[in-house]
Formats: structure tokens, C-alpha cells, sequence
């Protein structure tokens, strides 16, 4: 599956987001990426997941973690992990912007229609569909990767985190942390 079809999926998932709705639009993407996984071959499923891992394991940064800090008003290893699931469930644009700067986010967050940027029921709905179609991860070629061992990039204290991103920061003093 080209990065391209990829993101489709996700832009489809994602079609009938109301940013007026403040709760529900979550369910509603899940619900439509249980759907449109179920239209696919379990090749293309594995491909989905392969994707959808490669591009998690890329947000694995410093500077995404202390964006997912400040947004959420702290942010530990599951929080990052589910931050970074989020991440991928806004879309390519989002995506991309963020893995750009970070600082981008401030734009994004805090936002009328996002519930919270914690989205760990999203990563496994490809694993769900190859379940529910009986399919094994040879089936699917599923690819085998290794997790990073820690973030890229800079590692950071709380104390450097109004300086280093300051959008962010006047963001979630305005509208206050998600957590």
C-alpha cells in the first residue's frame, strides 16, 4: 500500500468530523475505519498496519513528547504512545506539520471537536480486522519491527518547555491542559 492509499484511509475514516461536536468524534472515525478495513484484503490490512507502525515509531521524538506533555499536562510512556496513535488518527496534513514543527499543535489540540489527544483504541483496529477475518500475521505480511529504543531528537526538562515551545505553551495556558 503506497503512503498515499494511506492516508486516504485515515482521510476517510475521518470524513464527517464535526469540529462543533465536542464528544463523539472519535467513536465515529472507528467506527468508519472498522468499515472501510473490512472492505479490504488481508494484504492490504497487514500493509495498513505496516504503515501505521513505521509512521509511529517515526513520531517517536523528543519534541513530540513535550508537545503531548504540555497538551496534556504531562505525558509518561503510555501517554506518548497514545499521543502518537492521535497523531497519526488527525491525517496526513496534521501528521506531516507536526513531524515539521511541533509547534503547529498550538493550532490543532485545543481546537473545538477534539475530545482528547489520546487515541489508544486506534491502533488496533487493523489487528482487529485480520482477527475478525481469521487472517495470521504471515497472512497479512505483517512486518516485524523494533520499537525504538528512545526518542530522537533533544531530550528536554519541564523547565525548558515554555522556551523551546511557546506556542504551545500560551495554548494550553489559554485553554488549559487536556488531562
Amino acid at each position: 500500500m503506497s503512503l498515499e492509499r494511506f492516508w486516504d484511509i485515515i482521510a476517510q475514516s475521518r470524513s464527517g468530523f464535526d469540529p462543533n461536536r465536542r464528544d463523539g468524534n472519535m467513536d465515529s472515525q472507528v467506527t468508519r475505519l472498522r468499515l472501510i478495513l473490512s472492505e479490504l484484503s488481508v494484504e492490504e490490512i497487514g500493509s495498513f498496519d505496516n504503515t501505521f507502525t513505521k509512521l509511529f515509531h517515526d513520531a517517536y521524538r523528543w519534541d513530540l513528547w513535550a508537545a503531548g506533555y504540555i497538551i496534556e499536562g504531562g505525558c509518561g510512556d503510555d501517554g506518548i504512545t497514545d499521543f502518537r496513535y492521535w497523531l497519526i488518527s488527525m491525517g496526513r496534513e496534521v501528521y506531516d506539520n507536526a513531524m515539521t514543527d511541533v509547534e503547529s499543535l498550538a493550532n490543532v489540540a485545543f481546537t473545538p471537536g477534539i475530545e482528547v489527544t489520546r487515541f489508544e483504541g486506534f491502533r488496533f483496529l487493523a489487528r482487529e480486522a485480520l482477527r475478525r477475518m481469521n487472517a495470521s500475521d504471515n497472512d497479512a505480511g505483517l512486518m516485524a519491527f523494533e520499537h525504538p529504543a528512545s526518542p530522537a531528537g533533544n531530550e528536554w526538562d519541564d523547565g525548558d518547555l515554555p522556551r523551546r515551545f511557546p506556542k504551545l505553551t500560551a495554548a494550553a495556558d489559554q485553554y488549559g491542559a487536556q488531562s
